[in-house]
């Protein structure tokens, strides 16, 4: 009698889910996420896509991440003409992988632009996953021109079930990471809403050894890349900043929202980023690299 993987899987995700205490759906999405990563890692465009974001947080802190089942991918010396990504993600998702008990729908493949008002728009790809009975479309954001500082890392990504496949990737440097974050902030500055960025960089710089050289050349090489210039009187790192009310307010409703258990004070979160990044802001105003 030939076992039906799928059904086994689908059993093993859900005990995984009640162990770790998360929601069976993310868990789920996560799983095929995974699958999508590892086609994308046994392809011959591995080189191509790099992990970036919240998929690469959570391949470095597992479920102690922020919970998320977004999954942001650069794509580094590949075209982002969307016929071309069509072709590319079609031979992708025609891998097969018995093990795993996935199917990926090339046919389903829906590919929409994102960030067009950037001087490289991205893509965000779309396709219908199989597992057992289960029929969910999963998603791809890939972004286009950006730097990575000092280089694309290896990156052995974290399975949710340790029979399947290993993924081994490339990924940005966690400098790099921080970099955008911060160019985020800056760039929004007082208008800023993306309080993830914020309790992103604040996890980087307290679960993670951040090496200080290589931070100072990721913050000038992504600001110059994206044309941000220094300029004075930046809110961020302002009193007014951190104990604005609205935005405290914004942060206790982003903490319920990913059900975070342990309270953090928006002023903790400031003080950590001013303390750790202030000096770079200062550095490329006293050298003139923006």
């Amino acid at each position: 009698m030939t076992k039906n993987i799928g059904k086994s899987i689908r059993t093993r995700l859900l005990n995984l889910a009640k162990e770790e205490k998360q929601e069976y759906m993310k868990v789920l999405v996560r799983y095929l996420h995974e699958r999508l990563l590892f086609r994308i890692s046994a392809s011959p465009y591995k080189c191509h896509f790099l992990l970036k974001g919240s998929s690469l947080l959570f391949a470095l802190d597992g479920f102690k991440a922020r919970p998320t089942i977004d999954i942001d991918l650069l794509g580094d010396r590949i075209s982002n003409d969307r016929e071309n990504l069509k072709e590319v993600f079609q031979k992708v998702c025609g891998i097969e992988c018995d093990e795993d008990g996935v199917t990926f729908d090339a046919a389903s493949l829906e590919l929409e632009p994102i960030a067009v008002e950037k001087k490289y728009p991205g893509t965000c790809v779309k396709v219908v996953a199989h597992l057992d009975t289960i029929v969910q479309q999963v998603s791809v954001d890939i972004g286009f021109g950006d730097v990575v500082t000092p280089y694309p890392l290896s990156l052995d990504y974290p399975l949710l079930l340790p029979d399947v496949p290993a993924v081994e990737l490339y990924a940005y440097s966690l400098e790099t990471l921080i970099a955008e974050k911060f160019h985020a902030m800056v760039d929004r500055d007082e208008s800023s809403s993306r309080l993830k960025d914020f309790f992103d960089v604040y996890q980087l710089f307290t679960n993670h050894e951040i090496d200080r050289d290589l931070l100072a050349e990721a913050i000038s090489s992504t600001f110059k890349n994206r044309n941000m210039p220094y300029r004075e009187n930046l809110a961020l790192f302002t009193d007014e900043f951190a104990t604005d009310t609205m935005r405290n307010m914004g942060w206790k409703a982003f903490l319920k929202k990913i059900r975070w258990k342990e309270q953090i004070d928006f002023s903790v979160v400031m003080k950590c980023i001013k303390e750790n990044l202030q000096v770079y802001w200062k550095k490329e105003a006293l050298q003139n690299e923006l």
